[in-house]
């Protein structure tokens, strides 16, 4: 929950407890709405901070509250006019909530300046949708870092097993900056007992950048790696269209980092895209390097920045072209890589075999990172079926407003199945974008 967030809760407290001051308002019927009201406002609080529910779903069940403990709402009226928007809402939900594949293809044909898609079907391209355009991958970045990981682990220059203090990674922990990620991949490692004098193994470190998509880890890999090695792997690859990777958590630091006092939000938004990008890369290292040393204590203090700034870091973004992610995707999916490097990574990106046993009933292999902010919702993703036949996914959609984001996310999985799946589904969406 976002400071604006607080501030209407505590309005709303504010403006039941306003009328009291006068006494003529301290009626028994008035003392107990107000009672109701802030209990239902104080159980939102409480559900958002300490069950960790997300905020709009408590806020619509106090409301929902607020209706059913309010005696007018039980007259013919009021009952009519609640059927009314009931009715209206629930034809609302089905609309969003329903499962609609072909939102997806109608979003990549109406919004080709910010969307790619790559689809490949036993090595064979099939659809390559503007999948030359760079565009920024958000957490999908976390691939290639997995396998600069994994043939390092090959090449013995880290070990798997190496014991890594929680407090070095919590150096570049900062809350709210990735959903919740990392606390939930803490959770799941103390609950499989791998937390040990409170250290984690660097698998367990690289299994939470992935699986989990913590930016604490990611940041921290990307150090223990070395920003150079990762870079110089990508050009090994034949990665042409990828950009030069940097340290993607601290960069949210930028903000703070070089606004001045007084300065307005515009202003700083205007200082933030005046920075050249290869200012702003070294300029994240160093922040990193400083969180890392501990002279920065991000994790310290709670992100708050607002979208507009939010903005500006999204676009800045590592970014590389579907084409590149459908290339990385294949040295994985075809054991291109030495043996011991892709048994790493497979182990590493096929969290979903992992994570539901009954894709094994469909499936010998699905390796999948997903990436969103605020504009962006990406997913690389490879898979192969009980048959032997191999696909490779990357769909790449930038510069969404909240309702596309939405319902992007909602029918991505039943889109990228059907593509899988249904040889006449490829065919339609090939025929739809190539027109």
């Amino acid at each position: 929950m976002n400071i604006y967030g607080w501030i209407g809760l505590l309005g709303i407290i504010f403006f039941t407890l306003i009328p009291f001051f006068n006494k003529a308002h301290r009626t028994r019927e008035e003392i107990q709405k107000a009672i109701i009201t802030i209990t239902i406002v104080s159980g939102i609080m409480i559900a958002v901070l300490v069950f960790n529910i997300n905020f709009l779903t408590a806020f619509l069940l106090g409301v929902l509250a607020m209706i059913l403990f309010d005696r007018k709402t039980y007259t013919k009226k009021r009952l009519t006019i609640y059927g009314v928007i009931i009715l209206i809402a629930g034809i609302a939900a089905y609309a969003l909530l329903r499962d609609n594949p072909n939102y997806v293809i109608q979003h990549l044909e109406e919004n080709p300046e910010s969307s790619s898609l790559y689809l490949a079907e036993n090595g064979e391209p099939v659809i390559t949708y503007h999948s030359t355009d760079i565009r920024p991958l958000a957490s999908t970045v976390k691939t290639l870092i997995a396998l600069e990981y994994a043939m390092q682990v090959e090449e013995n220059k880290i070990e798997k097993d190496q014991r890594i203090p929680l407090v070095d990674l919590n150096r570049f922990y900062w809350k709210n900056t990735d959903g919740g990620a990392h606390e939930a991949w803490l959770e799941a490692v103390k609950q499989n007992g791998g937390i040990q004098n409170n250290e984690v193994t660097l698998h367990d470190v690289a299994k939470g950048m992935v699986t989990y998509s913590s930016n604490a880890n990611t940041d921290y890999l990307i150090n223990l790696l070395g920003v150079d090695a990762i870079n110089q792997r990508k050009t090994e690859l034949g990665l042409t269209q990828h950009e030069d990777v940097y340290p993607i958590g601290s960069a949210l630091l930028i903000p703070d980092y070089i606004q001045k006092d007084g300065m307005s939000e515009k202003e700083l938004i205007k200082a933030l895209q005046n920075l050249s990008m290869e200012d702003y890369r070294n300029l994240a290292q160093s922040i990193s390097l400083q969180m890392k040393t501990g002279e920065i204590k991000a994790n310290e203090t709670t992100f708050d920045s607002s979208p507009a700034v939010q903005r500006v870091w999204s676009d800045r973004l590592i970014g590389a072209s579907a084409n590149d992610y459908g290339k990385l995707l294949a040295l994985i999916s075809n054991d291109e890589l030495p043996p011991n490097a892709a048994e790493t990574i497979r182990d590493l990106m096929e969290w979903p075999m992992q994570l539901n046993e009954e894709n094994y009933k469909k499936y010998k292999h699905i390796g999948s990172k997903g990436g969103s902010t605020l504009f962006v919702l990406n997913n690389a993703m490879y898979v192969e079926n009980l048959k032997g036949d191999q696909y490779e996914i990357v769909l790449l959609l930038n510069d969404l407003k909240f309702h596309e984001h939405f319902l992007l996310r909602n029918n991505r999985k039943s889109f990228e199945s059907k593509l899988m799946n249904d040889a006449n589904y490829r065919d339609e969406v090939l025929d739809a974008l190539s027109n």
